[in-house]
């Protein structure tokens, strides 16, 4: 269904929050309710009145949108189907619980449930990470911490890296990651075997490409890859916080001064 019939009332940030959902990053709910979408509505029999009353009365409520009046059983137990602003919406006999694209949001508190339960899932604790084998940078007093797998051929990896770069008071782990192309391979091997490693590193992520040796022991660059492997890091740049929430991909500038300063908040590791 469509996002706006819950967005225009939900806070700001959940939008985009439930469209991470709705594009994949969950599927368990999908899963869950796939053989309802398909055939739900080929069964549906009118819900008892007293559940529909009691649906309509409360998603109405939560929403303030408009709710048609019948409400449907479906085949599964204690789902009913509803109509809520033309559109159909899967919910619970209270009419609190719904699934969303995918995601089960409580329409009362206006929360994605599904994305905190995921946020928890796919946290990494900070201390796991190979951070003997990351190009370490202090700026300022160093207090907000942070790491970012990158990969020099990923276009939102340079840009976010000339953000970072903007950056006070942080110390920054940079993780080479070099998962989408084999050229991406052949330059963090030669930045990983050259003298100067942070240095080539960092103008190979500002669009450099030297031709160097890529003979060396390259076993941390390997440890670095099965730690993304073993957290299922599967896109860049992935940046995990102080606190082992990971922020994936192009997140808002707002949001990621937002989510370091509650993770310095808590307590970082330098």
């Amino acid at each position: 269904m469509s996002h706006e019939l819950l967005t225009r009332q939900i806070p700001s940030g959940m939008g985009a929050r439930l469209s991470k959902v709705a594009q994949g990053a969950v599927i368990s709910s999908a899963a869950l309710l796939g053989p309802l979408l398909l055939f739900g509505t080929a069964f549906a029999e009118p819900a008892p009145s007293k559940i529909a009353t009691q649906i309509t009365s409360a998603v109405g409520s939560h929403t303030g949108l408009q709710v048609h009046p019948e409400v449907a059983s479906t085949p599964v137990t204690g789902i009913f189907e509803v109509v809520v602003d033309g559109e159909l919406v899967y919910t619970d006999s209270s009419g609190r619980y719904a699934f969303v694209g995918g995601a089960l949001m409580d329409l009362k508190e206006r929360k994605d449930l599904t994305a905190a339960h995921n946020e928890k899932r796919m946290a990494i604790p900070f201390e796991k990470l190979p951070l003997q084998h990351a190009i370490k940078e202090v700026r300022g007093d160093g207090s907000k911490v942070f790491a970012v797998f990158e990969d020099p051929n990923c276009p939102i990896c340079r840009v976010f890296t000339k953000f970072v770069d903007q950056l006070d008071n942080v110390t920054v782990y940079r993780f080479m990651f070099p998962v989408i192309s084999p050229q991406s391979q052949n330059l963090a091997r030669m930045a990983w075997c050259s003298i100067d490693r942070a240095g080539v590193w960092k103008a190979m992520m500002q669009g450099a490409r030297p031709q160097l040796s890529e003979s060396c022991d390259n076993s941390g660059l390997i440890k670095i890859l099965a730690t993304g492997e073993r957290f299922q890091i599967n896109n860049t740049p992935t940046v995990v916080l102080a606190n082992g929430k990971r922020l994936v991909g192009a997140t808002p500038p707002e949001q990621f001064l937002e989510e370091l300063d509650k993770s310095a908040q808590r307590g970082g590791r330098k």
